[in-house]
């Protein structure tokens, strides 16, 4: 055993990387595993250069996963125990984890591409986490990880949010908050049942190929130019020289907003000061209950969706980055695309573009107030609240609007409940549909205005009906 620097060599027979904040980082060889030898022909790889550091990141993080210590695979463990930042350190301010991830990334695709072309184990990192992945290089197995590098299922291990939280206010998953008091019990119960069935619906969505059609009619044959017109948008979304953010909705949040009756503006929701009780509270319940927004649930609307939007000819797996709306960053809004799922309630980074859009989400807790989708802006036929969804009826609502840079677009897809998300989601996966807006978004040079759709439909059992058009708006200026 020898004690290298922070930038070690990658040979070593057994290395102790030591760093400058006195934290000592143990990498293990592991010689006749071919996960381990494969690490190393890359990272000694022209396509790595001479960056010891993506070196030591990727020997770091294989070395982990070989040992099962993916524990210690997490964006704030890797800032300290990689990158010699100290322990503590505010990884919001300081992304250089995530930074190093997205080179790495694509220095491993370069060597696929040129000196490891020939090779028949593959090695990948999936987005939204740091957990090395690793596949036989068949037709089959490139497909699903076309897939997996989409819809990644170990997001919770590149999150600092969970670090966050005091060790007695954690918990599993799937356990169920105690009860305080006996007064809240049915509180907890219709929570349970909820949070149950949204795990339930998780675990379906991510188990099970979803390559069926929304609704029936989405797949009778499109003509030519509806297809192309289709085609134009979705490349202009998941551009071919950068990233896009596809966020799917934080539903653990809207069940703790309505059992609170707190609404989580945007700053509240990044610094996390939406998981922490009123200092005026001492009720134990409450605390219980906040413990709801830091678990990590979606729908399965939201998961067909993203499944749907993977399987696109324009979209490409490598640039499709799939992330929990907690993990996403304001960076990540101004430099590059977003596809965001879900409502102001369920997706609060919707509320940044809010003030450019003219239907607005607007939620009282008070039923004697209106909810719903308010025009701001009314045309002749329209009405100026469409309102909290009834028993059998929805709005969704699909906005194309510049990010907030404009230099690239942010796509919003969401509605008044999950019927008024998947009308939303049918709609714009339907050429047909899409046709006659895009037409009239679209410039002389191909490029499309920003645009708002309006769409409503009928509710069966949480499921929408065939989606229609309501209202649309048309940004050429």
């Amino acid at each position: 055993m020898r004690t290298l620097q922070p930038t070690p060599n990658i040979a070593a027979d057994r290395a102790v990387l030591g760093s400058r904040n006195r934290v000592e980082v143990e990498i293990q060889t592991h010689d006749d595993d071919p996960r381990w030898q494969l690490a190393c022909r890359i990272a000694a790889s022209g396509s790595l250069g001479r960056s010891r550091l993506l070196s030591r990141f990727l020997l770091f993080i294989v070395d982990r996963h070989i040992r099962n210590r993916t524990d210690e695979v997490t964006e704030q463990q890797i800032g300290i125990l990689v990158f010699d930042r100290k322990a503590g350190y505010d990884s919001n301010e300081d992304n250089i984890v995530r930074s190093y991830a997205r080179n790495l990334r694509r220095r491993i695709d370069d060597y696929y591409a040129k000196e490891g072309k020939d090779e028949s184990l593959r090695l990948d990192i999936p987005r939204g986490g740091y957990i090395p992945y690793f596949t036989d290089r068949s037709p089959q197995e490139e497909a699903a990880q076309a897939l997996m590098s989409a819809v990644d299922t170990d997001l919770p291990a590149a999150l600092p949010e969970a670090e966050s939280l005091p060790q007695e206010n954690r918990q599993a998953p799937h356990d169920p908050p105690e009860v305080a008091s006996r007064s809240v019990k049915p509180v907890f119960l219709w929570a349970l049942g909820t949070v149950a069935a949204l795990c339930l619906g998780l675990i379906v969505g991510l188990a099970v190929p979803r390559r069926r059609p929304l609704f029936p009619g989405k797949d009778r044959i499109a003509t030519s130019s509806e297809r192309t017109g289709s085609d134009s948008f979705w490349r202009q979304v998941f551009p071919s020289n950068g990233e896009t953010y596809v966020v799917p909705s934080d539903d653990g949040l809207v069940i703790m907003q309505r059992l609170t009756e707190r609404p989580v503006p945007l700053a509240s929701y990044i610094n996390g000061d939406y998981r922490k009780p009123k200092q005026s509270s001492d009720n134990a319940a409450d605390a219980e209950l906040l413990k709801l927004g830091a678990r990590r649930y979606t729908s399965v609307v939201d998961l067909d969706f993203v499944s749907h939007l993977s399987q696109l000819e324009e979209v490409s797996a490598a640039r499709m980055v799939v992330r929990y709306a907690r993990d996403l960053r304001m960076d990540d809004l101004r430099t590059g695309n977003a596809v965001l799922i879900g409502s102001i309630e369920s997706n609060p980074w919707i509320q940044l573009f809010a003030s450019q859009m003219n239907f607005r989400q607007i939620i009282n807790t008070d039923p004697s107030k209106p909810s719903g989708l308010l025009n701001t802006h009314l045309q002749p036929g329209e009405r100026e609240l469409y309102g909290a969804p009834g028993k059998d009826h929805t709005y969704g609502l699909i906005a194309f609007m510049p990010n907030l840079t404009s230099t690239g677009h942010v796509l919003i897809v969401g509605g008044l409940n999950t019927a008024g998300t998947q009308a939303a989601t049918t709609f714009l996966l339907t050429p047909a549909l899409m046709a006659s807006a895009l037409a009239q978004a679209r410039d002389a040079n191909g490029h499309l205005h920003s645009f708002e759709l309006l769409i409503e439909a009928n509710s069966f059992a949480a499921n929408a009906s065939a989606p229609q058009l309501v209202a649309e708006r048309i940004y050429k200026s």
